[in-house]
């Protein structure tokens, strides 16, 4: 047997084309999450004794392991695209503006509305991005609420397996403009939300 029975065979160029297009895209985290739990688990495999002859043996499972993690995850990206999931489908964009009356002391509170209906009771991924000086109160997934005080030029949080349980709320305590980013994503949908705060003091 030559020498050359043992080279790696080139990645197909149509592979290779689809999966440089596949990486410009951002797949959902449920994508993701879906796509890896699909991965084949190693089958279990007798050593093969002897050093030279062991290391052959191993050699065509390790490139066929190299090849088939991202074969998979692509071919699983390109099937839920193909079915018409929401990944493909254009991001739902909507704004809203509020005027919020500041009280005398304290925090004038109010719920951001999300359209969570879209996504057909799937859990959603949510990313939430807030100003500072603005508080959040996040659900806690225990029926209690978690409250956060962005101290910073802009704060992120993060919740997973939302479903619209728990409302989530914001507050401001001095007069100003406050812009409020969400974004929540399932298998059904992807919406991005813009809120727009006037809080003023009477």
């Amino acid at each position: 047997m030559s020498g050359q029975d043992h080279d790696v065979p080139p990645i197909p160029q149509d592979l290779a084309a689809s999966v440089r297009a596949l990486r410009a895209r951002s797949p959902s985290e449920a994508l993701v999450e879906r796509a890896l739990s699909k991965l084949p688990e190693r089958p279990e495999r007798p050593a093969v004794q002897g050093g030279k002859r062991s290391q052959r043996a191993r050699s065509p499972w390790r490139w066929r392991a190299i090849i088939a993690a991202p074969a998979v995850a692509a071919l699983a990206l390109a099937v839920f695209l193909a079915g018409g999931g929401g990944a493909r489908s254009p991001a739902i964009e909507r704004s809203e503006e509020r005027a919020v009356a500041l009280p005398g002391d304290g925090h004038a509170w109010t719920q951001l509305d999300l359209w969570t209906h879209r996504h057909a009771d799937e859990p959603a991924v949510v990313h939430l991005d807030v100003p500072e000086h603005v508080r959040v109160r996040l659900p806690d997934g225990e029926g209690g609420a978690l409250e956060e005080h962005c101290q910073r030029e802009r704060c992120s949080h993060r919740l997973t397996r939302y479903r619209g349980e728990a409302p989530l709320s914001v507050a401001v305590t001095q007069p100003g403009r406050y812009e409020i980013h969400v974004r929540h994503e399932s298998n059904e949908a992807r919406v991005r939300e813009r809120f727009v705060l006037t809080a003023e003091r009477d």
